[in-house]
């Protein structure tokens, strides 16, 4: 279950910054100026490959809560 939690939770953080950069773009047509310029590269540029590695961590975690779960499955029937 809890891999299915780290999945949601990756998916969660897919469709946020997914709404994010359309929001930011919608402000686009009203807020076009240097400091709109200075806040994108400050504080949204730097979200892109944050949220990327993030996500690939999630998926490594999920394959090993997977792998965890198939272990322990498999050390209970042994007994």
């Amino acid at each position: 279950m809890a891999n299915a939690n780290v999945m949601a939770g990756s998916h969660r953080l897919k469709h946020a910054i997914k709404t994010l950069q359309e929001h930011w773009l919608a402000t686009e047509s009203t807020w076009n100026d240097s400091v709109r310029r200075k806040f994108e590269e400050r504080h949204l540029l730097p979200l892109d490959p944050a949220v990327d590695a993030a996500l690939v961590g999630m998926q490594k975690l999920a394959e090993i809560l997977d792998q965890v779960r198939r272990d322990c499955s498999d050390r209970s029937e042994m007994l």
